[in-house]
């Protein structure tokens, strides 16, 4: 009996054993390519294995554009480039290339995005003389809101043409659209064998693949150098921000077991050259005629909004204390009114870059129109036209009543004398119609709420002049006082929507996810639909926009203390009287202001209100 037990507990043991299954880590990744075909353009006779058919003499040649490719590629001496002209239709031709299993197409274009609407060009793939189109240059600027120029990396899944014998061409069709530099063509193919090693720009992202063999049931990765730095999941998404090699490490256990794989330099990140730009510090505006408008004698701190990863910078701020900075994003104070330049210069271990501005750039001081869009959008100023619903921003049956543009707080004590709206039309039968404008400030909710100053104009005084794009101006009777610290809203409306009447604000619209500074006012409605006097603010974050709607402000003499330190956290300010009566607000007259920082230190400030 006890042998029978111990042959069937043996023959258990050999069953579980031969059940067990050996685990081994493995991966690779979506970019581990390995290119089979290239083209630079590097030279006469490469540029010769191409044909190329023009109608223009500004057709394709040899060059290189305003920023070469060199500072994506080093090895690169020159590309294919194409100045635009009028009547053109160049075509460039890559000869037959056998397509393999797994393979993508990779190039680079250099471009603007302003005029692709009157010229642009797409890509073709052609077999056995049919063409299909693979990208059209100007639908794709519109999708991503391409204003470049940059250097920009596109991707063609070739997974359809395996096995076929494939040429490319690139159509350039127009007049007078915009110059073209194309370079770095490749065709690669995936490869999972241990020489692999994938190579990619600053910014972009690894789609990591687990390979491992076994039932496996956790996963531990490990990226040196990736954003995230691990990760548990089995397939990893990662992004590498800077250049330079990097190791990537997997673990995989079953829950008894653990094997782990690791490849070195296995992530390739290419820089390129910076490019200088200064973004909007805060609490400075954006205006329709500066590139931005601050106050005197409060600190502002500039931003660094350079692409390249710089490494060093080197800023010139005219009429500003300090003059010069090379921190990468300086404090500074503006002691007098005036219209001052910047400069910026970044630099990297592949160049260097600058971004200056003309002396009239930065308002310090003064009255300046304000608004909430960007030079670089102010040609991008159109309607927004809903069908029979009327207008966004305007006549409408929706039951929108009021719309408000949102304003961050002013850093000093400020006042509005009037409202600039920018409209796109302006026809009305209710001539006598009021169109309110108030100044508003927001409330606990982030909405509009206490009215700070209003005043109207008849729907028939309303300014549009589509060559000029003049504002229509509503000038309150007395400067409406806004207060540093307080965020604002002007709000428009409610606009007349009689049969007939048609008006609209200009706008600047976003894709989704992007800015919006826009708020609506929504009537509610009865049990039959019809519309009541109370309603609700909703901000437009289903379709993001600024509103061509411009207060004029100017900042008081004496300026505010909310941000005396910038370069510390504010914990507290206190307000003392002249006789020593303490307050969170400020008193009428002669303050000192103790300002309390998170440091531990403190600041006394004489102030009067």
């Amino acid at each position: 009996m006890k042998k029978i037990t111990f042959l069937l507990l043996s023959l258990a043991f050999l069953c579980f054993n031969s059940g067990a299954q050996e685990i081994t880590a493995a991966f690779g990744a979506s970019e581990a390519m390995v290119p089979y075909y290239e083209m630079g353009w590097d030279s006469q006779d490469e540029f010769n294995t191409w044909t190329y058919t023009s109608t223009s003499s500004s057709t394709w040649k040899l060059g290189n554009p305003s920023k070469a490719f060199s500072t994506i590629d080093s090895n690169s001496a020159s590309s294919m480039i194409l100045n635009y002209d009028n009547g053109q239709n160049e075509v460039a031709t890559s000869p037959a290339i056998d397509i393999r299993e797994g393979s993508q197409l990779e190039f680079y274009c250099y471009a603007s995005g302003i005029y692709l609407v009157y010229g642009a060009w797409k890509l073709y793939a052609i077999v056995d003389n049919t063409s299909t189109l693979l990208i059209d240059q100007f639908l794709w600027a519109q999708e991503k809101g391409y204003d470049g120029p940059s250097w920009e990396k596109f991707t063609v899944d070739l997974a359809d043409y395996a096995g076929k014998s494939v040429q490319f061409s690139f159509v350039y069709q127009g007049d007078y659209g915009e110059d073209e530099a194309i370079d770095g063509f490749k065709i690669k193919q995936a490869n999972t064998g241990d020489d692999a090693t994938i190579s990619i720009k600053e910014g972009e992202s690894v789609h990591f693949i687990d390979m491992s063999a076994g039932n496996i049931t956790s996963w531990n990765w490990t990226f040196e150098g990736g954003n995230p730095a691990s990760s548990n999941e089995q397939n990893p998404v990662v992004t590498y921000d800077k250049a330079g090699s990097y190791t990537v490490t997997l673990s995989v256990s079953d829950g008894n077991t653990t094997s782990t794989a690791t490849r070195e330099a296995y992530v390739n990140v290419s820089g390129e050259a910076p490019i200088a730009n200064v973004g909007l510090p805060q609490g400075a505006y954006l205006s329709p005629w500066v590139m931005m408008f601050v106050p005197i004698k409060v600190p502002i701190t500039f931003m660094d909004a350079s692409t390249g990863n710089p490494s060093q910078w080197a800023w010139t701020f005219q009429g500003a204390e300090p003059a010069t900075s090379t921190e990468q994003n300086p404090t500074v104070t503006y002691p007098q009114e005036g219209n001052y330049g910047i400069r910026l210069e970044v630099v990297n271990d592949l160049g260097s870059n600058v971004f200056e501005t003309v002396d009239n750039a930065i308002q310090a001081g003064g009255e300046q129109e304000i608004w909430n869009i960007a030079p670089e959008e102010n040609g991008d100023l159109m309607m927004m036209e809903m069908g029979w619903y009327g207008n966004y921003a305007g006549t409408n049956w929706l039951g929108i009543g009021e719309f408000a543009e949102h304003f961050d707080a002013p850093l000093a004590d400020a006042t509005i004398s009037k409202v600039n709206i920018y409209f796109g039309k302006v026809t009305a039968v209710s001539t006598d119609a009021d169109i309110a404008v108030k100044i508003v400030a927001a409330g606990e909710d982030g909405m509009p709420g206490e009215i700070l100053g209003s005043t109207s104009l008849k729907a028939s005084e309303l300014a549009f002049d589509a060559s000029t794009v003049n504002a229509t101006e509503f000038v309150f009777d007395a400067p409406v006082p806004v207060k540093a610290g307080t965020e604002f809203f002007a709000v428009v409306g409610p606009f007349p929507n009689q049969n007939g009447d048609d008006i609209a604000i200009l706008l600047c619209r976003r894709n989704e996810g992007e800015k919006c500074t826009a708020y609506h006012f929504v009537y509610d409605e009865d049990e039959n639909y019809n519309y009541l006097e109370t309603g609700s603010w909703y901000k437009n974050v289903d379709d993001p926009i600024s509103m061509a709607v411009a207060p004029v402000l100017k900042y008081d003499d004496i300026t505010a203390i909310n941000n005396v330190n910038v370069t510390k956290e504010v914990v507290s300010h206190t307000y003392y009287n002249i006789a020593g009566v303490a307050s969170d607000k400020p008193f009428t007259g002669i303050n000192i202001v103790v300002t309390r920082y998170t440091d531990g230190t403190s600041s006394a400030t004489k102030i009067l209100r």
